[in-house]
This record gives C-alpha cells, sequence and structure tokens, in this order.
C-alpha cells in the first residue's frame, strides 16, 4: 500500500554485498512506520529527514521501506503534456514516413520529403478528429479505387 509521511529519522545502519555491488542499509522512520532501506549509495537522498516522502511499507519481523520512484524520464511526471516535445517526436516520425514513402515513389529531392512529412504532421497534429476521420476515409476511397496491382 502506498503511503505519504514525513521523514522523522534516517540511520545508517550497516552494508551488505549483494549482485549489484555494496548496498548501504538505513533504518528509516516516518510517521508510526520504521523499517530498513537499502541503497546503492551512501549518501542516499530518497529520504530526507523534514521532507515528506512516498513509500511502500512492508511490515514483518524485517520490516522494509522503500520509496515510490518516480517514471523514468527524469522524474519529470508532465514531461509527455509538453506540447512542444509532442510536436517535436510527431515530426521526427513523421520525416522517417515521408522518407520512405518518397523512396517508395523515387523523390528523392528534400523537398518532396519535406513537404510529405509537413503533410503527415499537419494531419497527425490536428484536434478535429470528426475531421481526421473523414480523411482518412476519404484517403482509403481513393487509394481503394486506385489503379494498384494489389
Amino acid at each position: 500500500m502506498n503511503k505519504k509521511g514525513i521523514v522523522k529519522n534516517v540511520q545508517a545502519n550497516g552494508t551488505w554485498d549483494g549482485k549489484f555491488g555494496t548496498m548501504y542499509k538505513f533504518e528509516v522512520t516516518i510517521g508510526e512506520d520504521v523499517g530498513e532501506y537499502s541503497s546503492k549509495s551512501k549518501d542516499q537522498q530518497k529520504f530526507v529527514v523534514g521532507q515528506e516522502a512516498e513509500y511502500t511499507f512492508t511490515g514483518g519481523n524485517y520490516p522494509k521501506i522503500k520509496p515510490i520512484f518516480a517514471p523514468s524520464g527524469g522524474g519529470n511526471w508532465k514531461q509527455n503534456d509538453n506540447p512542444e516535445r509532442q510536436l517535436m517526436i510527431v515530426k521526427q516520425s513523421s520525416l522517417k514516413v515521408a522518407v520512405d514513402l518518397c523512396i517508395a515513389e523515387g523523390k528523392t529531392d528534400l523537398k518532396f520529403v519535406f513537404a510529405k512529412a509537413k503533410t503527415i504532421c499537419d494531419w497527425v497534429m490536428n484536434d478535429n478528429k470528426e475531421e481526421k476521420t473523414s480523411e482518412a476515409e476519404e484517403f482509403v476511397k481513393v487509394e481503394s479505387t486506385s489503379d494498384m496491382p494489389f
């Protein structure tokens, strides 16, 4: 169960060797919970006295306290909400698709590649879902009536 609380005490409590090398043990007190936390760093910063921490607690004969880690990507929870970052990702993937399409069409001039990438990117970034759906349906109609050999 996830919990939150203010760290009351952190005390070094020895080391142990495991498959990841030397681990540093700490006795951590948060609220009424007291447990052991093992860290790869002897200067751990997951539990700092006086600061609030989100953690899990496992009681029993050998109680454990473990921090709730932020997701990868530097711990920035809102990283994927950044519109500029999203646009750059869409531009990169659109450029890759445009290159593949232009090569298939025999048009390797960069102006064709960039024009096709912009068209794809604009379509992906369009917020109007109804318009996207109608564009996609129109595309399928055009493609299905073409003289493609398959």
